[in-house]
Parts: structure tokens; sequence; C-alpha cells
């Protein structure tokens, strides 16, 4: 089991492999890809004006309770894990990936509650997946973002000088260890300097501390929706019997590129050895690299559990449109919208409407969903999908 795969403990072993660490004994008779069907129910508070919402909370209610049922996942308290109540509902928030298939046997309002009854089939095999292939599962879940990697890495040289030396910033030792943990999950990469174009790039990389700005600037040109960004530094730590001891101290964040959110913040060092300083300075980034990629994506991925659970941030420009339009649009998108689970307007000026929309559905879901939407006085054209920002034109009919 890999670094990576060790580091992930926390969220996605318990994800993936929640029926093996609480209930080994049920996890072992399963055969990969059998089944066990279950009838389970849900419940959620009904909203007049979300019936979309209220119907959507019910069935992933009894998702849970079906991966309940069929698991006995039961989380038991002298567990080590940190936040492991967290954890559990993590859990059972991605219920629907234990879920082969599900029909609804009855559903309805129910005064001041909506519920759902279901006959699910759960895949028992989904408990013990590797967990590699769990973070691959996810990455995909999410959209697949790609990512771009820009790091200053200053090495010594054979004087122990630190500076952008053709061993440090020219070969890349952090970005390209990074690479080699990720690619391994099937993570796509955007080359910074092919897609970004070099002045723009080293001007973000000039001087003792990075350009952010400048460096997600540049991101923005590129199809890159995250970045991975910071610095690397090399220092001399003296020698031992004829050996040269190097350490190596980096720092990166992980950056949406479209709205500069941060989804992970990280430092980690690491020591090389070796007769020549610059050899043991290599050493060092690289083990640095192997140190701070799995912390990383464990803050990513326990971001991208909670988003895939309780919805995104989605921000939607809506153009040409009247308040009394805008009303309209507000009320369909809380009813009528699919993954739809919040509706926030921001601001409205000169017919121009900012909604911000938390949903579980990404970004071109919600546009499609938009753009065949039958409203009865006017439709809406899709100008432009960036990122998590959507914008549409309102036209009459």
């Amino acid at each position: 089991m890999g670094t990576l795969t060790k580091n992930l403990s926390l969220l996605l072993m318990a994800a993936s492999a929640a029926g093996l660490l609480a209930l080994p004994a049920f996890a072992q008779q399963g055969k990969s890809g059998a089944t066990v069907t279950v009838q389970a129910r849900g419940v959620s508070e009904f909203r007049p004006n979300q019936v979309a919402e209220s119907r959507e909370k019910a069935i992933e209610s009894a998702q849970r309770d079906a991966v309940e049922q069929a698991s006995g996942v039961f989380i038991e308290s002298q567990s080590k894990m940190q936040n492991f109540e967290l954890v559990k509902d993590e859990v059972l928030s991605r219920s629907e990936g234990f879920i082969k298939s599900f029909k609804i046997l009855q559903e309805g309002r129910d005064r001041e509650l909506y519920q759902v009854s279901i006959e699910a089939e759960v895949v028992k095999s989904a408990f013990i997946k590797d967990v590699d292939a769990s973070l691959e599962a996810l990455y995909r879940r999410v959209g697949m973002p790609r990512v771009m990697v820009v790091i200053q890495e200053r090495s010594l040289d054979e004087a122990g000088n630190l500076k952008e030396t053709q061993n440090a910033q020219k070969l890349k030792i952090v970005e390209k260890e990074i690479r080699k943990i990720l690619n391994k999950q099937g993570f796509t990469f955007i080359d910074a300097r092919t897609a970004a174009g070099l002045s723009l790039l080293d001007v973000a990389l000039q001087g003792e501390d990075i350009a952010r700005d400048k460096a997600i600037a540049a991101a923005r040109t590129t199809p890159a929706e995250i970045m991975i960004l910071g610095h690397a530094r090399t220092v001399d730590k003296g020698n031992i019997s004829k050996m040269n001891i190097a350490q190596a101290d980096v720092a990166l964040d992980v950056v949406r590129v479209d709205s500069g959110q941060i989804l992970a913040s990280e430092v980690a060092s690491g020591r090389g050895l070796n007769v020549s300083k610059v050899s043991a300075a290599l050493i060092a980034l690289q083990k640095a690299a192997q140190v701070i990629t799995p912390r990383m994506i464990e803050q990513v991925t326990y971001h991208w559990i909670k988003e895939r659970s309780e919805g995104s941030r989605i921000d939607l420009v809506v153009k040409n449109v009247s308040f009394g339009d805008l009303l309209v649009l507000r009320r369909a998108l809380g009813t009528e919208i699919s993954g739809v689970k919040k509706v926030t307007q921001r601001s409205f000026s000169k017919g121009v409407a900012l909604i911000e929309l938390k949903a579980r559905a990404t970004t071109e879901e919600v546009a499609e969903s938009l753009y065949t939407a039958e409203f009865a006085k006017f439709s809406l054209e899709v100008l432009d999908i960036s990122g998590k920002k959507l914008t549409v034109s309102l036209v009459k009919k």
C-alpha cells in the first residue's frame, strides 16, 4: 500500500471500506458483485416552494437507510479515527455509490413531511473496494477537473547557494513527483508553460515569493480548473562522514482557478543525503513532495465529499431579465430544476441578476436543465459555462 493510500485513511477508507472496518465477518461473506435487496423508507421536511428538493432529500434518506440495512455498518465509539461521527455522515451521504439500482414503491406528502419508500439493490463489494480506486472514482464523479502545477523551486548549487538553478526550477522535482503520484489516480494535468505561455508565468515566478494573483490570472487563460500553487526551498544542513545533508521545505495551496477558493493548504519537509550538495537537495525535494501530496489530497477529498453530498456553489448570471421574470425564474430554480438545493439572489441591476445556487448537479447539468426547461413567457439561452459560473440570457416568447 503506497504513501497516498495510507494518508487517506480518515476519509476514503471510511467511505470505501466502511463495512470492512466495522464488520469484517460480514464484508468477507460477500462475493465480488454480490448484492442484497432491501426495502427502505426516507423522509424530509416538505417545503411547498421547493418540492423537487423535498423529494430529493427524502430519496437520499431512503438510500442511507437501505445502505445501513444491507451492510450492517455500525461505527464503534472506540475507533481511533478523528471526527468519526462526521466521517460516518460522509459514508452514508455517499450511499448512492453503494446502490446498484432502486425503484420507488411509494411517495408523497404526509402533512409536513415528504415520504419515499424504495426497494434498493445494494452491492456488498462496494464497501471493500480498494482505496486508490475510490479516489479515482471520486475524481471522476466531480467532473475530472484539470490540474495545473505552478511551483517556484529553489535549490542549492555546489557552492551551497540558494538559487533557481537548472536542477531546481527547470527540472521541477516537486512538480514531477506530484504528477507521478496523482497520475496513478487518473488525474489530468495541464502544462503551465505550454498552456499559459512563458512570459506571464515567468513574471509570476520572479522574486522571493510567487506572485499568486498573476499565476492564477495565467491559469484562467487555460483549460485548468485547479491549480497547485506554492514554493519549494532547500537549505544546507551541514555534513556527516563527508556526506552532505540538505533539507527541503515545501508550502503549497490547492486553488480553484475560477474563484480563487483555497481547497487545501499544506507544508512539509524532507531531508536528502548525498556526497553531492545538488543531489542531496534534489533528494530532499523529492521526499518533501512525497509527504505533502497525500496531505493535500486528503483535504481536497474531504472537500469533494462534502460538495458531493451537500452541493457546491454555482454562480448563475441572468441577462436581459425583468424583475417579474426574475421572480418566476427563482421559484422554478427551487422547485423544478433537478439537483438545485438552495437559491439565493445576490444582486439585480439594469436587467442583470446574479443568483447563487447550491447544487449537487454540475454546472453543465444545471445549464442543460435550464435550457430545456419550459417557461410560459420566456426561454433561457446559455451564453457561457466556465467552471462554477453559468451565464444565460432571457429571451421573451
